[in-house]
């Protein structure tokens, strides 16, 4: 302990000294919109196809029981159990003045409060091929004073914020609460331009435990870019509104020549058409924006859940969407439902089952030569509160409420050349009753997704991304 509390005492003071107070503009973007990269077009090169498709389904598997594992008790003591991992999308972008040459490719994590990247000096940290972010060499890094606003709940470390995250035994980041400029390359208005953030407040990393990625050595990661409903999420702090939106491209077709999309400010807006459809974000907590899902209707069948299944019970329990959760996750008795009329369907088409473990899921079919797709596969729809009308429950039966349409594409993960195949992105949540259901990255393709964090709505359409 003596070594990393004079390590702290070091680290203050060099950086206190080597920082630079001048004047900043804090004015917010109206509108950015940024490219998102797979994580897989950028790791895991040697791999098969299947194998990453594996390795991805593995990785949500953890990132469900990470989300499930946070302590309900408090909103800023978290106690995961399980390895951090977010299975999908990655933020560019650079930090510091003059701009490092080396980029930070930062995880998108919808279930994230703090922005953090790993600093020089960082001890015991995950592997990454880049250098390190250091502190010293930027002009605009200022360490985060104690009597700043978002430093509440944090540790006061001689005058300066010091911040944990994630604090369990299993799995956390520590370090240095601080301000510096985020550079981004993305487009306005059809246009590409360079938007540079001032003052943007981060973590600055100098210990990580309990990261996935960690024995990586090619691993091209450096941190997290938090878009979580709290106030320290990089949304929060400069988003108008805290407005953000984002189009998730199905990993089957290649990023990054086909890149999702993230939109901040006035470039997340929806355009005003009989397609959009919304419902109330009806409870946040730091990290998590939680939804009033009612049912589920597969092709033409309603499934007839209980009412209030999905529903937060003393802070257990519910239905988040999340990006950084690669399928989605249901609870036993939804899941069941959801299994034995799949099964059903797939039984009438005449599609035989097969062994769906080597790919981490619980349901896969051959699919035979010539089968049509997605011609006859079924859709799945979700019937959420409707925003418009929140004092008429959404009815599965009677057609009423938001609904979410998801169609085969994204219902599916379709293998046409390596063992042809179709497998359901679906999984059970094992957790006890009531457990937390997810709706994952792969259900949410080709939609734009719109957060307005000051009215608390999600709004979405089908979107071409």
């Amino acid at each position: 302990m003596g070594i990393k509390i004079l390590f702290y005492i070091l680290f203050m003071i060099s950086l206190g000294h080597s920082s630079i107070s001048k004047s900043v503009n804090n004015k917010k973007p109206s509108g950015l919109t940024l490219n998102l990269i797979h994580r897989d077009s950028i790791e895991s090169n040697n791999l098969t196809r299947i194998e990453k498709f594996g390795k991805m389904i593995h990785r949500s598997h953890m990132r469900a029981n990470h989300l499930m594992s946070y302590s309900t008790a408090s909103t800023s003591q978290h106690h995961p159990a399980f390895l951090y991992q977010s299975s999908n999308y990655l933020v560019v972008l650079s930090v510091g003045t003059p701009p490092s040459e080396d980029s930070q490719y930062l995880i998108l994590d919808t279930a994230a409060e703090l922005t953090w990247l790993q600093c020089d000096g960082c001890i015991g940290c995950f592997n990454q091929k880049e250098r390190l972010y250091d502190p010293h060499h930027s002009d605009t890094y200022k360490l985060l004073p104690c009597d700043h606003p978002l430093c509440v709940s944090y540790e006061c470390n001689h005058d300066h914020c010091k911040f944990k995250e994630w604090d369990s035994p299993n799995v956390h980041v520590e370090g240095f609460m601080g301000t510096d400029s985020f550079g981004f390359t993305g487009n306005v208005s059809g246009g590409q331009v360079h938007t540079v953030l001032n003052d943007v407040v981060f973590g600055c990393a100098y210990g990580t435990v309990g990261f996935g990625i960690r024995d990586n050595p090619d691993n091209d990661i450096n941190g997290v870019f938090a878009l979580g409903p709290g106030p320290r999420s990089f949304t929060s702090q400069f988003a108008p509104q805290q407005r953000f939106a984002y189009c998730l491209a199905d990993w089957h077709f290649g990023p990054p020549q086909y890149p999702g999309k993230l939109e901040l400010g006035d470039e997340a807006l929806l355009s005003v058409s009989g397609y959009v459809q919304t419902t109330p974000i009806v409870e946040t907590d730091a990290r998590r924006y939680f939804l009033k899902l009612a049912d589920i209707q597969i092709d033409s069948k309603c499934l007839g859940i209980e009412r209030g299944k999905f529903d937060r019970v003393s802070g257990q329990g519910g239905f988040i969407i999340d990006s950084g959760t690669a399928i989605s996750f249901f609870t036993n008795e939804v899941y069941d439902s959801l299994r034995s009329n799949f099964l059903a369907y797939m039984k009438d088409l005449g599609l035989s089952e097969m062994d769906a473990t080597p790919y981490h899921l619980d349901l896969c079919w051959h699919m035979p030569n010539g089968f049509p797709i997605p011609g006859k596969l079924p859709s799945m729809i979700l019937y959420l509160q409707d925003n418009e009308y929140p004092d008429t429950a959404a009815d599965c039966f009677n057609q009423a409420g938001a609904q979410l349409v998801i169609d085969p594409l994204g219902l599916f993960f379709i293998e046409e050349k390596e063992d042809p195949r179709l497998c359901l992105g679906i999984m059970r949540n094992n957790g006890t009753d009531p457990a937390l259901n997810i709706l994952g990255a792969k259900q949410q393709t080709n939609n734009k997704f719109s957060f307005d964090g000051t009215n608390k709505t999600l709004s979405w359409r089908k979107w071409g991304c």
